[in-house]
């Protein structure tokens, strides 16, 4: 008899309605996308990160409306790209720029088996290389689309009783898997250089880079460079090439 040989296995794409309803997490958490009524415990944690972040107003909002993450959410559920940028386009010709761009910010939330919220991850529309690429001549238009291919990690925060239970890393997992499969090529944050942070980003797949380092941004295409002051560090995942 001849050799029988296993077909490849192929994941299925990623659907709108899984990042809504969510995935099973460690310790009977359960990571999905923040809803309205997650918006106020959310922004609470956000602001325990130890920078004393809280969601942009205009996120806030958005999260409360309904709107935050919707371009996205209508691109998933197929491996090409083209739904994606097509509802993407659609807002962002639509709607003012700060609105229109929080149609592309993934918050995702742990929540514990009573539904209340232990754990955040804010990915938003990459601010400052959007206002970098305008200062460095691109128009309004072709600054906005660069947060199809480059997100900001805005925050992370877990809950102190429900740390040392792999939440942080599984809502890095999640947010890296939704952009994947949207084509994004890095996701990039920072942290305060006082903060022993840099084993737990190197554990999850990001390049710590040291305080006021500085990094290009060649595989964007863009032709210009990436940092943060001295007191801050950068940290960055790149999509592998192929």
């Amino acid at each position: 008899m001849g050799k029988t040989t296993k077909r490849a296995r192929h994941t299925p794409p990623l659907s709108a309605d899984r990042v809504l309803t969510g995935w099973q997490g460690p310790a009977g958490t359960r990571i999905r996308l923040a809803r309205a009524k997650d918006a106020e415990a959310a922004d609470a944690l956000m602001a325990t990160s130890g920078d004393g972040l809280r969601f942009m107003p205009v996120l806030r909002t958005a999260i409360e409306d309904g709107m935050a993450a919707s371009a996205m959410l209508a691109g998933l559920g197929s491996s090409a790209t083209a739904a994606y940028y097509d509802a993407a386009s659609a807002t962002f010709t639509d709607r003012p720029m700060n609105e229109a761009l929080t149609t592309v910010c993934l918050t995702l939330v742990a929540t514990d088996e009573q539904d209340h919220t232990v754990g955040v991850l804010s990915a938003t529309a990459p601010g400052t290389i959007v206002d970098m690429a305008m200062n460095n001549g691109y128009t309004a238009d072709k600054a906005m689309a660069l947060s199809l291919f480059v997100a900001k990690i805005h925050g992370l925060a877990v809950a102190e009783h429900a740390r040392g239970q792999n939440i942080a890393a599984t809502l890095l997992k999640r947010t890296w898997q939704v952009h994947q499969q949207l084509g994004y090529v890095l996701l990039y944050g920072s942290y305060e250089a006082d903060r022993d942070l840099s084993a737990f980003y190197a554990r999850n797949g990001y390049t710590v880079h040291t305080p006021g380092e500085t990094f290009p941004l060649d595989r964007a295409n863009l032709p210009f460079r990436l940092g943060a002051g001295d007191d801050q560090c950068m940290f960055t995942r790149w999509r592998p090439r192929h």
